[in-house]
């Protein structure tokens, strides 16, 4: 069956999936997608109440009848007269919102998307134009907007810079705490002094608030506006225009201007993080400002805290809720589902192994799995690692042929990372894509669906969301420090261990991605992997944030996980045996045998071939083959005599050829298998008995060999209990054998691979190991608790 074949059998039951999801979001939604409009209806507010939207005073806050209050204590559902109703809607209906649109144009779409799930109308200045946006430019902008906007008293307009800036609430609110200020110009207040920091004592004093002004956001009307600005003398900047017109108390009281000192309208986040938290409402969250109790409408993340804002933005106007989960990410998505073969997008596959990566095998085998068709993806590969050239060289050969188009670039190329993964670009371009889909040798790609998944949430950035299993490591960060590098978000735990699953806005990705081939065709939105001396994917994520891209990362569904090769030693044969620690998921996936948990279970009778001896499996074949070359390859066997220096005292009473776990490095790997799998089993068979951790100092590889030891004479083990791990086949491998235990005459001849004997070590288990006529016997045997 070719990949294209796959595709279409799985889309089936995909496209089942996605239907059932969006008749659930139909389903919760349907309310909430009311055409309820800003016309004059005087059971609009008591439409929002009921529904718990801020398409009224509401706020997003719940208001039930007896409780006129939000979460948060604001009176925000207080009784409103009809005629109030009437005119603050009627106001609503009118209030114009006006913006700038700068570089990038991912946070513009934010802004109007929160606009739009408001209600707001919204006019953005010198939109379309190619005029160079400045200061000066700004001003005139400004200027020329209320010329025309002319003398209407009545008119509303609130301006904001939409870069910065989302909406968290609907215009009813604006002009409820408009009216409630008193001014007829309310400006948003900041805690810091700016540009001109000369002027900070000029600032009238405030008992309690933010006390100096930031332009970033204002609101009035439109006719005393106008007036300011025609009246006002040349300036730098609308922020210096505004304060200098603030601090005389002439021209302040002239145009009757007020702060937003207590964030009742605006939130300014630079210097205020800490005053602010997220919070949840029914199906709205909101921002809370702790310090006032306040329910700011306008968030703005002025300076470097528009991070901060791209972490909300993942949840306000309506984004994501805990009821229904992520709202937005059905924004924009497209489907492959009812698309030909030859219609869909055709992708560059981009594989990187820049280190020496351990389960290199299977994440080649999860590569060859995915269900796209090979011809609409071209592949480029670049493998920087010796080790890994012959298994790389394999994997080309074998599957090359497939896509569309292949380039593999040897390590013996020496080409450094940075240029590969641009040349990555290149390759896309020069084969006409529509995506490039980057994948680390360190990504592990489980959901055969993930680059259909990805094509279909329609992002011009955007990875799926991998971590080390057990651990809180992933392929993204949610904070960056001001220097570029990790932090931790207020939602990363949450975010990472799936208590809350969406699509969010972050800073950094890596290992896994897929970009969209619009950014490549704009030169000044071009992404590149160098950046001074960073390593390519902070380099990557720099550049992206510097040119206003938005990343997302998205744990909708699970696609995968990370392999850790930090530590991966490479000086041995199957280096994989030795990683439990560091991968344990992926060590289990592919040693630990399948029915070992079922035989933990509870109800689950373990086999008992000899008395009080039981039998249950533990290892797949393949760790008992990969043991065996391991240790051959070694070769360091004993010599079967009673001699031996390994063991203190330099005397062994019941000599074997054999290898001590120790002489491999692996006595802390093994002795990790006794505590994680084999006590579970001990705890069950043995009940009562229970020393944590089981404690082994004899652990080792026996051969039996005809013509070198081929038996062991009856002897007790110097333990509390023994393990007898079989890793070859009788009667395949080798003839004769087994373990005979001689107070009950009963023997173990037809061992099975991977499993293992427990039985009882002094007193009443004297036993022997029969004899070898041919081939060769493999066993492991662990003395625990001696």
């Amino acid at each position: 069956m070719t990949r294209a074949d796959k595709m279409s059998v799985a889309t089936v039951s995909t496209t089942m999936a996605v239907l059932a999801c969006v008749a659930v979001l139909t389903s919760s939604t349907t309310l909430d997608a009311m055409d309820v409009s800003y016309e004059v209806k005087e059971d609009l507010l008591d439409v929002d109440v009921a529904l718990g939207l801020d398409q009224g005073v509401g706020m997003g806050v719940r208001c039930l009848e007896g409780q006129p209050r939000g979460e948060d204590g604001q009176m925000y559902c207080r009784p409103l007269t009809p005629q109030t109703r009437l005119r603050m809607n009627k106001t609503a209906n009118s209030l114009l919102v006006l913006t700038t649109k700068r570089q990038g144009g991912d946070a513009h779409k934010r802004f109007l998307r929160s606009a739009n799930v408001y209600g707001y109308k919204v006019k953005v200045l010198d939109e379309g134009q190619e005029s160079e946006f400045n200061d000066k430019r700004h001003l005139e902008l400004l200027k020329a907007e209320f010329e025309a906007l002319g003398e209407d008293d009545k008119k509303i307009v609130l301006y904001t810079e939409s870069e910065d800036a989302l909406f968290s609430a609907g215009p009813v609110r604006v002009v409820e705490e408009f009216e409630s200020s008193g001014a007829d110009i309310l400006i948003s207040a900041d805690g810091f002094c700016w540009p001109d920091q000369t002027l900070e004592s000029s600032f009238p004093r405030v008992e309690r608030g933010k006390r100096f002004l930031n332009s970033g956001g204002f609101v009035g009307r439109a006719k005393t506006i106008h007036k300011l600005l025609s009246e006002a003398p040349e300036e730098a900047s609308l922020q210096l225009l505004l304060t200098h017109i603030y601090v005389k108390d002439a021209t302040r009281n002239k145009y009757n201007i007020k702060l937003d000192h207590l964030s009742t309208l605006f939130q300014n986040l630079n210097g205020a993080t800490g005053d602010v938290e997220l919070r949840f409402a029914g199906k709205e969250a909101y921002l809370q400002n702790t310090l006032y109790n306040t329910v700011p409408v306008v968030v703005r993340g002025n300076e470097h805290t528009n991070l901060v804002l791209h972490t909300l933005g993942s949840y306000l106007a309506r984004s994501w809720n805990p009821e229904d989960g992520c709202r937005s990410c059905w924004d924009d998505m497209m489907s492959l589902d009812e698309m030909k073969e030859e219609e869909l997008p055709k992708v560059t596959m981009a594989i990187f192994v820049e280190k020496p990566t351990p389960f290199l095998e299977e994440f080649l085998i999860k590569i060859n799995n995915l269900l796209y068709p090979s011809s609409k993806i071209d592949l480029f590969v670049h493998n920087a690692v010796e080790y890994h050239e012959e298994m790389m060289s394999g994997f080309i050969e074998a599957v090359g042929e497939e896509f569309a188009s292949m380039k593999y670039i040897k390590h013996d190329e020496n080409i450094k990372e940075w240029h590969a993964r641009n040349a990555a670009i290149d390759y896309c371009i020069e084969h006409d894509c529509q995506f490039l889909f980057v994948i680390d040798s360190v990504a592990q790609l489980n959901n055969p669906f993930i680059l259909k998944l990805l094509i279909e949430q329609n992002r011009e950035v955007v990875a799926p969301m991998m971590i080390r299993p057990y651990k809180a490591w992933s392929n993204f960060w949610g904070a960056i420090t001001n220097d570029g590098f990790y932090a931790r978000s207020m939602d990363y735990m949450e975010i990472v261990q799936n208590k809350r699953r969406g699509l969010w806005n972050v800073p950094y990705i890596s290992s896994c991605y897929l970009l969209r081939r619009s950014l490549f065709d704009d030169a000044d939105r071009r992404p590149t992997f160098i950046k001074n001396l960073l390593d390519p994917d902070m380099a990557l994520c720099e550049n992206l944030r510097e040119k206003g891209i938005f990343m997302y990362v998205s744990n909708r569904v699970d696609f995968g996980h990370l392999v850790n090769a930090d530590k991966f030693d490479t000086s041995r044969l199957h280096n994989e045996l030795w990683e439990i620690f560091d991968n344990r998921w992926d060590w289990e996936q592919r040693y630990l045998h399948p029915n070992y948990t079922h035989v933990l279970a509870e109800n689950t009778t373990v086999e008992m071939p000899c008395p009080d001896v039981y039998w249950f499996p533990l290892f797949k074949e393949r760790y008992a083959k990969e043991m065996i070359e391991a240790f051959e390859d070694y070769g360091g066997w004993s010599d079967g005599t009673n001699n031996d220096p390994r063991l203190e005292g330099g005397y062994e009473s019941v000599p074997t050829i054999d290898i001590h776990m120790k002489q491999m490095g692996m006595e802390e790997v093994w002795l990790e298998v006794l505590r994680v799998y084999m006590q579970p089993m001990q705890l069950k068979i043995f009940e009562g008995y229970n020393n944590d951790p089981p404690r082994a100092i004899m652990n080792f590889m026996v051969r039996y060999k005809p013509d070198e030891q081929p038996f062991l004479r009856p002897h007790h083990d110097t333990s509390t209990y023994t393990i007898n791990v079989a890793l070859n086949k009788p009667k395949v491998d080798f003839e004769g054998g087994g373990c005979r235990f001689v107070r009950y005459n009963c023997s173990v001849t037809d061992s099975r691979v991977g499993w293992v004997l427990m039985h009882p070590g002094r007193l009443t288990h004297l036993h022997e190991g029969l004899r070898v006529t041919k081939g060769t016997r493999y066993i492991i045997v662990s003395f625990v608790d001696p």
